[in-house]
């Protein structure tokens, strides 16, 4: 009479930890990736509306304001502030009217540990880095 053998073998569950762990190494990078892509994506889509605020304000009162409580607008969303700090500011040269936002990673978040670049947009439009997002 055979027993029927009920459970898994030794050799049965290391290969399902060495499988899982194969999945790991590969997922985890990706993963950091999207993430990376996608609080640079927020902090894009944030510039671009204080770009657009700056224009509501310069048709306004004919300049740029110089901090963000000028603006009405919302406060910086929490995604934003966890990986970047942002500034507004006069565009150097100060030849007025100018304005620059700028988002700079923090140090030790995601962002700054993986060499992300600063982030900014000028009254004109112009955007670094590379000129286009």
């Amino acid at each position: 009479m055979k027993r029927r053998q009920e459970g898994f073998t030794l050799i049965e569950l290391m290969i399902v930890v060495a499988v899982v762990a194969i999945l790991a190494t590969v997922a985890f990078p990706a993963y950091t990736r999207y993430m990376m892509r996608m609080h640079r994506t927020q902090a894009q889509s944030y510039l671009m509306q204080i770009a657009q605020f700056q224009q509501q304000y310069f048709l306004d009162s004919r300049g740029f304001a110089s901090a963000s409580v000028l603006l009405n607008q919302a406060p910086v969303p929490a995604a934003v502030a966890a990986q970047y700090s942002v500034t507004i500011g006069p565009a150097a040269p100060t030849t007025p009217p100018t304005f620059i936002a700028s988002a700079v990673p923090l140090p030790g978040s995601l962002q700054a540990k993986y060499g992300d670049p600063a982030l900014s947009i000028a009254q004109d439009g112009t955007k670094s880095p590379g000129g286009v997002w």
